[in-house]
């Protein structure tokens, strides 16, 4: 009886609504453990982690963020608790995965390249999705959109007036973490929405919402620019990178697209 109040007072009552310490740490474990057989098995495969393999795999990254906001309207086969947090980025997770072998036996037999398969099987989840979406709420759509684009153009100019300092990947990476700080902030400002993650929730109850955007800049910026700087491993640096975009911007499209689709 201990073990089942505890499995769900931390894991089952909290599906779609918040994350809890415990919740936080064990799905942080959990996501160490998924990235690090995902980089051994991408090795292993002799899969090179390039433009090429990021274009692949961005619809999926997208599908992910998409299919937790539709979640959030019960639209279309998205109502099971599969499709809540953190669940759903575990089958978004496997999906990608399952694509993404599907797509090397593929080339392997009728030698059509990977990502052009994978791209493909992407874009077919993402007009699926399309179908169900309706913008509703022009001022939150709208104010997103300029909130990124103002940081994107800044992190742009920074690019070109000092490269050494930002890469044009960084400057993307970093623009896509601020799309998701840019969606918290408007959904707690102005929508009334509550933040679920623990961190996050502790700061931004002590300094506000706008504590998000200078937060994404000073954790995500230093650990790219490090990777840059101590990384000699191509293959590993760009793997993390990845990892860090895929953080932000499932989430931070997902945000995105929950306060848009608000009637």
């Amino acid at each position: 009886m201990a073990l089942q109040n505890f499995i769900n007072t931390n894991y089952l009552e909290p599906l779609c609504r918040f994350y809890t310490p415990v919740g936080t740490i064990t799905y942080g474990i959990l996501l160490v453990i998924a990235v690090y057989g995902t980089y051994r098995l991408l090795e292993k495969l002799n899969v090179k982690i390039n433009k090429k393999f990021l274009i692949a795999i961005l619809p999926f990254i997208i599908y992910g963020g998409w299919t937790r906001a539709l979640r959030d309207y019960s639209l279309g086969i998205y109502q099971s608790k599969l499709f809540c947090s953190p669940p759903i980025y575990f089958f978004i997770f496997a999906v990608t995965l399952f694509s993404l072998l599907l797509a090397i036996f593929v080339e392997r037999k009728l030698k059509i390249k990977y990502y052009n398969t994978m791209l493909f099987i992407g874009i077919l989840f993402l007009i699926y999705n399309l179908t169900l979406t309706t913008i509703n709420n022009l001022f939150g759509f709208g104010l997103i959109l300029l909130l990124t684009g103002i940081f994107s153009f800044t992190f742009y100019l920074i690019h070109r007036i000092k490269p050494r300092l930002l890469s044009l990947e960084n400057a993307g990476i970093i623009s896509a973490h601020l799309l998701d700080a840019s969606s918290t902030f408007t959904a707690l400002t102005f929508f009334q929405f509550y933040e679920q993650h623990v961190l996050p929730t502790f700061l931004i109850n002590i300094f506000g919402p706008w504590i998000m955007f200078p937060l994404k800049i000073i954790v995500v910026w230093p650990v790219l620019y490090v990777l840059d700087k101590e990384s000699k491993d191509v293959f590993f640096k760009n793997f993390l990178k990845i990892t860090i975009l895929i953080l932000g911007l499932a989430l931070g499209f997902r945000d995105f697209l929950t306060i848009s689709m608000l009637s």
